[in-house]
This record gives C-alpha cells, structure tokens and sequence, in this order.
C-alpha cells in the first residue's frame, strides 16, 4: 500500500476521532456543554468540537476541585485561555472536594464526583442540554473493573453509555490512541496532571498498576472487556424492556417486587434510587438486601446510602427520603397549614359532601385546647362501634404505612385522637344530623 494512501487512511481515521454513529446523537441536542479539565483527553474532545461544530453549538464548562492547589488555578486559566482564544462560551466553577470529603464521610473521588455532577445538573438546567464527558474505551475498561470489584452486576459490566441522562459521552467507541493520534495530528496542547500517577486513586492504580500487570498474561485483555460491556449492555436492553414502570409519589417510590425474577426486582430496586436521585455508590449487596427485606415482616425498615431508607409494605419495597420530623404544636382554626410533606386544610362548611380526600368532624363539643400534632406516646382514638385502641394499633389496623406514621398529622385533645389526617376520625366526633359546627379535614401532599 503507497504512503499516501495510507497517509489518507489515517487523517480519516483521525478526521473520524468521533465516529459517525455518535455524531448523530450529537446532532439532537442545540447546544452541549464540554466538560473539559485542560487534559489531553477533554482538550481533544474540545478541538474536534472548534473544527467541526459550530461555535454557538456548545460551550466549554470547567471545574476547579481544589485539589491541587495552584496547578489547579493553572489548569483553569489555561482551559479559560483556550476558550478565549477560539471564541468560544466559557463557564468556571470552584469546589471544595477535600472540605466535602471530609464533611460526608467519602473519599475524595467520590465527594469529587458527587459535586461535579451537581454542577453538570446546574449546566444543563441554565445553559445547555446536555454534558460531554470526554471518557474514552480505555476509561471504559477501568469502569467496569472497578464495578467488578465493587460487586456490581450486569448493570455495572455494561460501562458507561453514549447518552447517559444529562451527560454524553462522545469519544466512549475511541481508543486512546486515537485519541493521542488526534492530538498529535494537530499539535494540540494541554495541561498534565500531576494526579494521575497516584495510584492511591482507584481509577490510577487499575491503569498504572492492575490492567498492566493482567495484559502481560493476557494481551488482549481490553478487548475482551469492551466484548463484555458490549454484550452486558445488550442484556440490560432487553431487562430493561422486561422491567414495570417505577414513579416518584410523595418522595417515594414502590417497588412491587413479588413473582418477579432476581434480575427484574434487582433492576427495579436500581432504578428506584435512580428515580430518587441516586446514581453512584448502590452495589449488588444493597439490592441484595432490599430483595431479602422483601421477605420479612411488614414494617421492616433498612438504612441505605445517600440518606434513603427502604421499607417493606406488605411485601413491597418502598425506598424513600430519610427526613428528621419537627414536632409541631398548632391550635385548631379553620385555614391552610404548611406541614413537612404538604398542606393540612380546615374548612367551615354546611354539610358533608362526598369526598374520598376529605373527612368531616363536628366541633360542637370541641374545646379550646384542641391542637394539630403529629402522633405521640399513648395516643387513644375512640372507635367506631365502642372501644377505644392505641393510635399506634389504630395505624397497624387501617394499614398505615409505617414510613408514614410520624408524619401522618392529627388532631388532638390532650391525648385523644379527634381526627387521623387522611384515614378516619374519632366517634367522639362523628357528624350527625343535629351536628351544627361542621369542619372538612383534607390534605395536599408535596
């Protein structure tokens, strides 16, 4: 083959960094934020973009961590300086990852991560549609051998995607090397950071140490991953396809997982936290204890990561938002409350009127010390047809949640239970047809 055929077979290979398929993809969005560090990676990312796209398409976003000090600050100047440069929208952040790390309890990669993708949501919020990340197969390889040693499952093995909500993944199908060719091709400089050869990193010591080490015995090693993450990814389509509907309600969300498969209830149970906000950190030993709560009494409750809490309500799993209760002491009157979970309204009317939101209770014997709490020890509720129960077996019987209890408000004469918000009233104060002073108890969640 001549040398320039093969110098024409390369500039196409180059020219091509960001191949055809994902291009396309690109296309669908009319303006994309780069997030671009100063490295080589982003920097190539960022000039394929200047020579391809039009400059009022995207935009370059960087992130000072503050994690390297002054290189950091040059990091950041010299990124600004590029976007001067080529005309190009430049927006800079700060964040304090190491104060964040601390505070949180993480280690500095993840409080790096958490934050940064914090700024990603505000990006795409104020200024784009979508973030481009500049990973490439070899960041691919070392992600799936960390979700591997993190237990994950089929979700982890399949690696990142090209569109994965707010972010893109434009250069997730080059390899490094085409990437180092790119940058070569048209002498583009950038900034080297002095981080990456501290293998107490995780993502640095799978590249420095680990995957070196694994491709002297098997040279073909990466290869095999991308295979791996290729046919796991296709897997997930198809559980994917296979998995119900999940929704948000109240902060909440069910997972009915009864009958299902173990790939099915795992897939619900991760996208449950998706839905909630959690997208890091939810190994295969969270799902696997959701999937055993599954199995154990109702009301059974478990502590997760990022401040959520799953319940079993009669076999179903609901994971929600851990929330302290502030307790709250409100006289009786006729308006609208604002409580921690949505509106408690008291109306005056005439007469009942049917309602399945509402309840109704006459305040003709109502005394002055009638106040909206939440429940308390040696609560009592007087029963429809005699008798009066516990608040607390009163709930077990009209089958309250228990993630809902300390939040269910109510109304209270010392400790008698006049109203349960939501579920029934007491008999004491059951309208009648000679009931006078008639009150419509509703309430409007958040």
């Amino acid at each position: 083959m001549s040398k320039p055929l093969l110098k024409e077979i390369k500039s196409y290979i180059i020219y091509n960094m960001i191949k055809s398929d994902i291009i396309s993809i690109l296309d669908k969005y009319p303006i994309i934020a780069l997030a671009v560090s100063g490295g080589s990676d982003s920097m190539a990312m960022s000039e394929w973009f200047v020579r391809n796209r039009p400059k009022n398409s995207f935009m370059i976003v960087n992130i000072d961590h503050h994690i390297r000090g002054e290189e950091s600050s040059e990091d950041s100047n010299f990124v600004s300086g590029y976007s001067r440069d080529n005309d190009i929208k430049y927006l800079h952040y700060d964040i304090d990852a190491v104060a964040y790390a601390t505070e949180q309890g993480m280690t500095l990669e993840q409080a790096a991560r958490v934050l940064r993708h914090d700024i990603f949501r505000t990006v795409c919020h104020e200024h784009a549609y979508v973030v481009a990340t500049a990973h490439h197969e070899s960041d691919q390889v070392e992600s799936v051998l960390m979700h591997i040693a993190r237990g994950s499952g089929i979700s982890g093995l399949s690696g990142m995607s090209v569109e994965d909500g707010h972010l893109i993944r434009p250069l997730i199908n080059t390899s490094k090397e085409q990437v180092k060719d790119y940058i070569r091709e048209h002498n583009i400089s950038y900034r080297e950071d002095s981080t990456n050869v501290d293998t107490a990193y995780t993502r640095n010591y799978m590249r420095g140490e680990l995957i070196p080490t694994f491709e002297k015995k098997y040279p073909m090693l990466k290869t095999s991953i991308l295979k791996l993450a290729k046919r796991a990814s296709q897997q997930m389509d198809y559980v994917d396809s296979m998995t119900p509907a999940l929704e948000v309600v109240g902060n909440s969300v069910t997972c009915d997982i009864k009958g299902q498969h173990v790939v099915i209830a795992s897939e619900m149970i991760r996208r449950a936290f998706s839905l909630l906000g959690v997208e890091s950190d939810i190994e295969e030993r969270h799902v696997d204890l959701l999937i055993a709560l599954a199995g154990k009494e109702n009301g059974t409750k478990l502590d997760m990561p990022h401040n959520k809490v799953a319940y079993n309500e009669y076999g179903s799993i609901v994971l929600t938002m851990y929330r302290e209760v502030d307790q709250i002491k409100i006289p009786f009157a006729e308006g609208v409350f604002e409580l921690d979970d949505g509106e408690l309204i008291i109306e005056k009317v005439a007469n009942r009127v049917a309602d399945d939101n509402a309840l109704y209770m006459t305040a003709d014997s109502i005394e002055d010390d009638i106040v909206i709490r939440y429940r308390q020890d040696k609560d009592i509720i007087n029963k429809f047809g005699g008798g009066s129960k516990s608040l607390g077996d009163f709930m077990t019987d009209k089958k309250v949640p228990v993630r809902l209890r300390d939040t269910t408000p109510v109304i209270a004469c010392g400790s008698d239970i006049l109203c349960l918000v939501g579920v029934d009233i007491s008999r004491t104060v059951a309208v009648s047809d000679t009931s006078k002073i008639i009150y419509k108890i509703s309430k409007n969640e958040f």
